[in-house]
């Protein structure tokens, strides 16, 4: 079916007479497709949704099965069986306000407190190629017994 091709409305007033009632039946034929299309789209919608809350419940149904059958699977086996469900982790959210009572910083513990005890440094110096530039150094600790504890920081170009 061809488009028939409407009179433009833009210049209403210059229209003869039956130029108007073509473009009112035409604008009212084309108002009429578009409900009809609207109502078949609304009753597929329906359709849709109607088929989706069906598969939802098939897949509640298929999980709950599933869970059953792994505990029972468990159970065969001489396993402990899952808990119905898992605790959402919602209740720890609520229960503390963050402003209320803030955790103490805890001391670093160990050998990185020595750090700031570095009894030598060398920076180690590398041969670039021309053309390349300076980026800094990256540092590294070693630590090494020499009758006494001695921390070393070498710091090597980049």
């Amino acid at each position: 079916m061809a488009k028939k091709r409407l009179p433009s409305p833009e210049h209403a007033d210059t229209l003869s007479l039956n130029a108007l009632r073509s473009l009112v039946t035409g604008l009212l034929e084309r108002s009429q497709q578009a409900e009809a299309r609207l109502e078949k789209l609304e009753a597929d919608n329906i359709q849709l949704r109607e088929e989706n809350a069906a598969l939802r419940l098939d897949n509640t149904r298929l999980k709950l099965e599933n869970q059953l059958l792994r505990d029972e699977i468990a159970r065969l086996k001489n396993l402990p069986p899952r808990p119905p469900f898992r605790a959402s982790g919602m209740d720890k959210a609520t229960d503390s306000n963050p402003g209320d009572k803030q955790p103490s910083k805890k001391k670093p513990r160990g050998p990185k407190l020595d750090v700031k005890r570095v009894s030598r440094q060398e920076i180690l110096r590398v041969a670039a190629p021309a053309g390349s530039r300076f980026k800094g150094y990256r540092s590294c600790f070693v630590r090494d017994l020499v009758l006494r504890a001695e921390l070393v920081h070498y710091r090597r170009e980049c």
